[in-house]
């Protein structure tokens, strides 16, 4: 009978799969393989930086509402000037125009009154001036428009308001926005003036056009609206015009709530999430903590759990203000005092009186907020502040619920001063505590439970139990009733059986731990008449998220669900997940799978998270950067001492990155080695495993060093370093290693990060700390292989450790499905790990063995998976069996092994898969999609649709245009300090382009350019930004500016395109002569035709079904990410049943342009071969049609003349899974 496999391996943007069959002799046979290429999750910038494919959209969408928002309130202010003849008159209708339709008033006599005037002394710092310190007749219409153009400049410039937590964090003060006002303070000080409009319009005096005012920060409080009330105190306004104003130029919405985004309950799944501050998990977190801490004092044969005395005398530390986050040391010195600890797994350990479980750099978290509420309410703050609310407030709230307001008043109030007031009304705080009390900050972030589950926990963390004990307890009460667990005696029954239960369990006894949890539920189904299904309600620290089991369809044909889940937050992982989905899904549509079928999959470690992605992408980069050093190095050697000019072999290099790793010593014998000794013919030295492969060892760079090679086959032998007589001489050579690790544990313990932090700070701190732990961990790793004494359990390759998160929900989406039919638990899922892999494709012959993987071709992915389907604990096995007898081998001591394939010609037949295997392009063509989502209304939820487009539709600078003998030319501005010294011939104005390269000349291109150059130096006037002159030739004009110019050419904003979205070419016959016209529609156009059509309640096509020219019928509609099968002549050439003739047929779309040849207009279409796994900058597209036949071109570009095949979507289809079939017969 055999067993069906289907081998997964899953990609950041690559599914490979495989299905195989296993008779019970292990005995193997190939069903179907496929292979996807997709999309990744997030955009990968310029640098490999990462960046969701939304955040450049909300980026945008955030400015705009910006815009908007200063937009309307200018109106606001406007109106109210208007109504009381502060301005000239707007009318009612001009700024609905300006706000809807962003149609600026043209009122002469308003542009008149905006308008500054050097000459006149006419500017808004003039205006501010006059009006802080004259008293002016306000009947006279020149002396209201010179108050009202001081109050509008007022609303223009609002300046800088932050939210209580930063206006309350003392670190900022060094942050740039606080520090530039608090030195704006200091020079206003100096210069003797009280109010910023007067110290302004002082530097605009003295010093005109030399200084820069608006790129100061400026604080709204201190600076605008000080002077805002210091003038309408001045002009003696009413109390009616100064609230308006008031209410309409300081007016601030508040934040967007992102509670909304918070994660649900690990538990109590229909709860959020409880945040980081509230004082109960604060209790929480400490607890959890102290719980779990053990020491060993003089007195100990053992590590115990600390006593009562002893956490009372740490819960100090962590209520201090000072310190919101602490080392594990401080505890320690608080338990045995200075000096006289360690921790128990530190070599010094022994030698101190007391030991602890964890170690003294071990960060721990304090209880900041716990500890700011105590300095306002004392040391029994809870009652004090209860007692408080209470007699002042509403009497039939209960603790929790006045705790729980409290809290909430303190995370939403944005305001200082407005808290304050709260204190003193609802607490009766007296204006000291009040002020404290308005000082107390908190911390964003948020928990993995919710405070429902917290509250449930708590009380057993209290009585001292550990944390999974306490979590296994926490909803008993709830299950058996709170009345019978609210009677003492039953309570007492209840808690006496269970400790008794858990004090016959143990932590490290993992297979009891896992029946922990049924012991507990037939305790209390045994004794308690309880309703079905109720037991079930126990918490298990283990639980997460799970996905329901799968669902049959209308058919009966079981499908896999969505793979979202709250529990991750990762789009790369997401995409990954649900092109997993669509794959299993058509597999078990066709019957090639069923839920008995066994899964193998391999899931790649940079699903995890982004910041891990970049570090492990700067560790590769690191060591790529190495390798072509030591290959240029091992070429000089190779031209030197043997006058040969070559290509060093991947074992070269990788001989040579050990040689450096050791520092170019033998480490068994102390020999040093020279680098003829192990690079040429007759190398003297081998590669050898630290760890014998027949003993677990894998063939990665840690477990891998130079040594001699008579001593490796003699001495050494398939032993592990441990037991060769020269041990301690080894570790004496390996030291720097220890060192080496030792001192970037160091440096990872100082990176560490705080609640408190923005996450640009956090990720940052964490990316440096994930590629100091990589590198890290390889020299532990490294150094650890010769210290074993025994191989450990969990070290082989074989054990399933380290697939991270992402890894482990990728294994519980497929077992929604695949899991035996009556025993859920019992798993059909295996996640293999990636080494594991990699030794099996050199065993099998796939991969020479110290080859690195080749990746320009992305049939490797679906060579993995069937790798991986192959691999079953038998394998394992017979590796492990191999391993033994290649090292006796080695040694002379028996015949060459080898290893057994899964079928006599699997090398042969996966070397081969190239010449047929079809890879699906899965590319999504979003731009026309429409946004759909409900909208709440007064009659209730809508749903929604939007007509935006989603995607870019040009680039982002804009272009200006200038006419010069006639020719009308494209001009950009950029900064002086952007340009290089080839660019300055473009600077359109002849006397800056003269300036500019006499300060060249005299100072050097680098230096002139980021120094400073004088427009004229007399005045102070520099130059800053120039126009410099582009070879743009057709930009796009996308609207018109506002203030329009004389010149037509001059009033459009003019921009390049980005991408083209769609080419049709039409074909007719002109005397007999077959003839092509082509339309290229970019992205732009083709959203303002869909647009138009939906407006009109039309489909659009976007290419006309015939030319404009020659109405010519169209013949091809080509998009990016098109598949099409190319021939020379006819279709009738492509033979859909040879699937070898296919493969080199199919091409996928890669870009669509346009050039001119000749006078005459051409469009290109760029193809890359579908299997072409290479970057496009590393591939040279070659020009001309396709020939039959002809020899393989990984990239083509061909005119739109030249262009001959059938088309993805009109003249065949191709599914998830690769197969392809016609559509026209």
């Amino acid at each position: 009978m055999s067993k069906r496999i289907l081998g997964i391996d899953v990609g950041t943007n690559s599914l490979g799969w495989a299905v195989v069959d296993r008779t019970d002799c292990d005995n193997y046979t190939l069903v179907k393989r496929g292979d996807v290429i997709f999309q990744e999750g997030v955009n990968i910038e310029k640098g490999n930086i990462e960046k969701s494919r939304a955040s450049e959209r909300t980026g945008h969408r955030s400015t705009r509402k910006h815009y908007f928002r200063r937009r309307m309130l200018k109106i606001k202010v406007l109106e109210i000037l208007v109504e009381h003849q502060l301005c000239p008159y707007l009318s009612h209708e001009e700024l609905h125009q300006w706000m809807t339709r962003k149609v600026y008033p043209t009122n002469e006599d308003f542009r008149l009154w905006l308008r500054t005037n050097d000459a006149n002394d006419q500017n808004p710092y003039h205006d501010r001036h006059v009006c802080l310190h004259e008293r002016l007749d306000l009947r006279l219409q020149e002396n209201r428009y010179r108050l009202g153009r001081a109050l509008y400049h007022l609303a223009q410039r609002r300046g800088f308001l932050s939210n209580r937590l930063e206006q309350n964090s003392k670190t900022d003060e060094t942050g740039a926005v606080k520090s530039d006002i608090s030195q704006l303070n200091e020079e206003m000080k100096k210069a003797g003036s009280q109010y910023l409009g007067d110290y302004f319009y002082w530097l605009y005096q003295e010093y005109g056009n030399q200084v820069t005012l608006r790129i100061r920060y400026t604080d709204r409080k201190q600076h605008y609206q000080k002077e805002f009330e210091a003038i309408c105190q001045r002009q003696q306004l009413s109390d009616d015009l100064v609230d308006k104003l008031r209410r309409a130029i300081y007016f601030q919405r508040s934040l967007k709530s992102q509670r909304a985004g918070v994660g649900k309950c690990t538990f109590e799944p229909d709860k959020p999430r409880c945040a980081l501050s509230h004082p109960r998990y604060e209790e929480f977190r400490m607890l959890s903590f102290l719980n779990n801490v053990k020491v060993k004092g003089p007195s100990d044969d053992s590590l115990r759990p600390l006593s009562p005395s002893e956490k009372e005398k740490i819960k100090p530390l962590f209520l201090r203000k000072s310190k919101a986050n602490f080392d594990f040391e401080d505890i320690a010195k608080a338990i045995a005092g200075k000096g006289k600890y360690a921790c128990i797994r530190d070599k010094e350990g022994a030698q101190k009186p007391y030991q602890f479980n964890y170690a003294l750099s071990q960060g721990v978290s304090g209880c900041p907020v716990t500890a700011k509420l105590i300095a306002v309410f004392g040391e029994s703050w809870e009652r004090n502040l209860v007692n408080a609310y209470r007699s002042r407030n509403d009497m039939r709230k209960s603790d929790e619920e006045i705790v729980n307001e409290v809290w909430n008043v303190l995370y939403s109030f944005s305001s200082k001063e407005k808290l304050r007031a709260w204190g003193m009304e609802k607490l009766g705080l007296d204006e000291a505590c009040a002020g404290e009390f308005a000082d107390i900050t908190l911390p964003t972030a948020f928990a993995a439970l919710s405070l429902k589950a917290v509250n449930k926990i708590l009380p057993f963390l209290r009585q001292g139990f550990i944390y999974s004990h306490a979590v296994m307890l926490a909803n008993i009460p709830y299950i058996i009733g709170m009345d019978r667990w609210n009677e003492p005696r039953q309570r007492q029954f209840i808690m006496d059986n269970l400790q008794e239960l858990l004090d016959n369990f143990t932590a490290s006894d993992k297979a009891l731990q896992q029946t922990l949890d049924f012991c507990i539920k037939d305790f209390l189904l045994n004794n308690y008449e309880l309703a079905p299904g109720k037991a079930d309600r126990l918490y298990h620290p283990s639980m997460i998220e799970t996905y329901p089991d799968a669902k049959a369809d209308g058919q009966g044909i079981y499908q896999l669900g969505s793979p979202a889940t709250n529990a991750i937050r990762n789009p790369m992982a997401m995409r990954s997940l649900h092109i997993l989905r669509r794959v299993v899904n058509q597999l078990l549509k066709e019957k090639t799978i069923d839920s008995e079928t066994e899964v193998h999959i391999e899931y790649a470690r940079e699903l995890n998270d982004a910041n891990r992605r970049w570090a492990i992408n700067q560790w590769q980069r690191k060591q790529e950067t190495q390798r072509k050093d030591y290959a240029e190095k091992i070429r000089k050697v190779y031209a030197d001492e043997f006058e040969k000019v070559i290509e060093p072999t991947q074992e070269e290099l990788l001989k040579y990155q050990l040689w450096e790793e050791q520092q170019h010593l033998c480490l068994y014998t102390g020999e040093q080695i020279g680098l003829t000794d192990f690079i040429g013919p007759n190398p003297r030295y081998d590669i050898e495993h630290t760890i014998p492969q027949s003993m677990g060892g894998d063939s990665t760079r840690m477990n891998l060093t130079l040594c001699e090679r008579t001593y490796n086959r003699t001495v050494k032998g398939n032993r592990m370093p441990s037991q060769l007589a020269e041990h301690e001489s080894i570790l004496t050579r390996i030291k720097p290693w220890k060192d080496k690790y030792e001192e970037l544990t160091v440096k990872i313990n100082k990176l560490r990060t705080h609640p408190g932090m923005d996450k640009a700070s956090k990720d940052n701190i964490i990316r440096k700390r994930h590629l100091l732990e990589l590198e890290r961990d390889y020299w532990f790793q490294k150094y650890q292989r010769f210290t074993m004494t025994e191989v450990p359990e969990g070290f082989s390759l074989r054990q399933g450790t380290g697939i991270g998160l992402i890894g482990k929900y990728a294994g519980l989406f497929l077992k929604s499905l695949f899991h035996h039919v009556k025993e859920r638990n019992r798993k059909q899922v295996y996640v293999i790990k990636g080494p594991i892999t990699a030794e099996f494709r050199r065993l099998w012959g796939l991969q020479n063995l110290y080859e690195q993987k080749s990746r320009d071709n992305h049939a490797h992915h679906c060579i993995d998976a069937i790798v991986i389907a192959c691999i079953n604990p038998a394998e394992y096995a017979r590796m492990a069996s191999y391993y033994r007898q290649e090292e006796d081998f080695r040694l002379n001591k028996g015949n060459k092994p080898v290893f057994p394939k899964p079928w006599t010609t699997f090398t042969q037949d996966l070397q081969a898969l190239e010449a047929e295997l079809l890879v699906v392009h899965e590319t999504r063509n979003n731009l026309t999609k429409k946004a759909r989502k409900r909208v709440r209304t007064k009659g209730g939820n809508v749903l929604s649709e939007s007509d935006s487009a989603r995607g870019s539709l040009h680039n982002d600078t804009y272009y200006g245009a200038i006419q010069k003998d006639g020719v009308i030319r494209y001009v950009v501005r950029k900064a002086l300090s952007s340009l290089s010294e080839k660019d300055v011939k473009d600077i359109v104005d002849k006397t800056v382009r003269e300036k500019v390269q006499a300060a060249i000349q005299e100072k050097g291109a680098k230096e002139a350019l980021a120094g400073t150059i004088y427009m004229n130096e007399e005045k102070g006037i520099t130059i800053k930004k120039v126009r410099c002159f582009t070879k743009i030739a057709s930009p796009l004009a996308i609207r018109r500016h506002r203030d329009a110019s004389a010149k037509e050419y001059k009033r459009p904003y003019y921009v390049t395109n980005e991408s083209n979205y769609v080419m049709g070419i039409y074909e007719g016959c002109i005397k007999e002569k077959t003839k092509r016209e082509f339309i290229l529609v970019n992205n732009l156009e083709a959203v303002r035709q869909l647009k138009a059509a939906r407006k009109q309640g039309v489909v659009s096509s976007i290419l006309p079904p015939v030319s404009a020219k020659s109405q010519f019928p169209l013949k091809y509609r080509l998009y990016t990410g098109t598949l099409v099968l190319l021939y020379e002549n006819s279709p009738e050439e492509i033979d859909f049943t040879n699937q070898v003739d296919i493969c080199k047929r199919l091409y996928k779309v890669t870009g669509l342009s346009s050039m001119t040849v000749t006078g005459n207009q051409y469009g290109t279409i760029q193809l890359r071969y579908h299997q072409e796994a290479r970057q496009a900058k590393d591939l040279k597209a070659q020009n001309g049609a396709y020939k039959e036949g002809e020899e393989h071109r990984p990239a083509i570009m061909m005119l739109h003349t030249q262009f001959k095949a059938l088309v993805e979507g009109t003249d065949f289809r191709m599914n998830i899974l690769g197969e392809i079939e016609p559509l026209r017969k």
